[in-house]
């Protein structure tokens, strides 16, 4: 493909790392040193120029595939995007926003906009999930199932056994997408033995999800729910946390060094959330609060002061506990240390951009566990040519992934299914590496 980034930050960066080795990429940026370091790291060609400017695109190849604005500024990435098509026939646009009122589908279908991606409001989606299951780590839904990606730690005092003994106590209503054990990521068998403190990727449906509680959550443990929530971090990714957790009916309080930050979020949040402007002190939560917290969340940018405060609430008694992750780099510590992690903005851009990249109408992809799983879906439906037929596994597919299909609300293994019906879902669990021959195979006949 000829692809084009707009803006050579770090999401600009990250994406254009990952499809250089396919495609011919070009990166526009005006920062010279940004466009140095990509020249000077990646296979792609760099423009130093003003993204606003058309002449910083004259030159470029006339036959655009796919056009990709990811600079932080919206009014820069919607003039870049109108920009572009009286350059070149662009086949595919996705705009990175950050004000949603620019995602509606009148302002996207005017600019000739495919797709639009709002980091701060996608990042805060999993929080719906998160207030209803407590004992879940992260939480992702998709658009072809009801069924959700949830993770989940397993307890110290949890009984070994083998993956198919577990979901039959869950009388198979999941399937275990990935595991994380010893800093190491695996997509298992049904064969592979579950062990304490693996922390488990499971698709599962809401009932089954509940009762995944009994089995990895200790006994001891009260099944209250979350009424209240502290949030450290005031910026756009904390008030759109704070949106959703009010739509759930919990009480919500923010805390940020920034007076205009909390001036903002107050009036973005019409006074419904308390925001209070302080020093990020963890004692604040126990001493000062006016009420007892069942969540913390610390949703700064800065990873390192997330981890810290994160370990300060544990220690505090705190049960839910959650920190947002803006470099790939601490990903795998967060998760080492038992820290429940969700994406921040830049992580949710990048990862989200890819997403839109590989996906369409009928085939969809979903990373996790820091990138290096994936899940891959197609749903069957009335045109589909598979339909009363089956796509052979092959052995060598087979051995990368664990294959199952989606049925109305029953999980069957792939093997056991003699051909598709309407609204089936195959559904693919995957190592990120081994996503090319996978998706090729899922998308044959589409």
């Amino acid at each position: 493909m000829q692809v084009i980034i707009a803006g050579a930050g770090k999401v600009g960066y990250n994406v254009a790392k990952h499809l250089m080795h396919n495609n011919n990429v070009t990166v526009i940026d005006q920062n010279e040193d940004a466009i140095s370091n990509i020249q000077e790291n990646l296979d792609v060609l760099g423009i130093c120029g003003n993204i606003e400017n058309p002449h910083t695109y004259f030159g470029i190849n006339p036959e655009v595939d796919l056009f990709i604005a990811v600079t932080d500024s919206d009014e820069v990435n919607l003039l870049s995007s109108l920009i572009i098509d009286n350059i070149a026939t662009v086949k595919r646009k996705i705009i990175r926003l950050k004000n949603s009122f620019f995602a509606s589908d009148q302002v996207k279908k005017k600019l000739n906009i495919h797709e639009t991606i709002v980091p701060s409001f996608e990042a805060a989606q999993p929080f719906k999930y998160l207030v209803d299951f407590s004992h879940a780590y992260n939480a992702k839904a998709f658009d072809y199932t009801k069924a959700l990606l949830v993770s989940v730690r397993l307890k110290e005092d949890f009984q070994p056994r083998m993956i198919s003994t577990f979901i039959g106590e869950l009388n198979s209503e999941v399937a275990v997408a990935g595991m994380e054990r010893k800093k190491e990521f695996f997509v298992p068998k049904p064969v592979e033995t579950l062990l304490p403190n693996d922390l488990v990727y499971v698709l599962a449906f809401p009932s089954a999800i509940l009762s995944l509680r009994s089995l990895v959550c200790e006994i001891s443990e009260p099944m209250t729910p979350i009424k209240n929530c502290v949030i450290f971090g005031a910026d756009s990714l904390g008030v759109e946390i704070a949106k959703v957790l009010l739509k759930k009916g919990i009480e919500v309080q923010i805390m940020d060094k920034n007076i205009e930050l909390c001036r903002k979020a107050n009036i973005e949040l019409k006074n419904k959330a308390t925001v209070l402007k302080t020093t990020y002190d963890a004692d604040h939560i126990i001493t000062k609060n006016r009420f007892d917290t069942d969540m913390f969340i610390a949703a700064t940018k800065n990873d390192e002061y997330n981890i810290t405060k994160c370990i300060e609430a544990k220690q505090r008694g705190i049960k839910k506990i959650i920190g947002i992750n803006n470099d790939i780099a601490y990903s795998s510590l967060m998760r080492n240390l038992n820290i429940e992690v969700v994406r921040g903005e830049k992580i949710n851009a990048y990862y989200s951009i890819l997403e839109r990249i590989h996906s369409n109408i009928q085939f969809v992809e979903k990373k996790f566990c820091g990138g290096e799983g994936s899940i891959l879906m197609r749903k069957i439906d009335e045109t589909s040519p598979l339909l009363e037929k089956k796509l052979p596994l092959p052995d060598k597919i087979d051995d990368k992934g664990h294959f199952v299909i989606l049925r109305n609300s029953d999980i069957y293994e792939y093997r056991l299914i003699p051909t598709f019906e309407k609204d089936d879902v195959i559904v693919a669990f995957i190592k990120e590496s081994d996503f090319e021959p996978v998706s090729k195979w899922l998308q044959q006949n589409s």
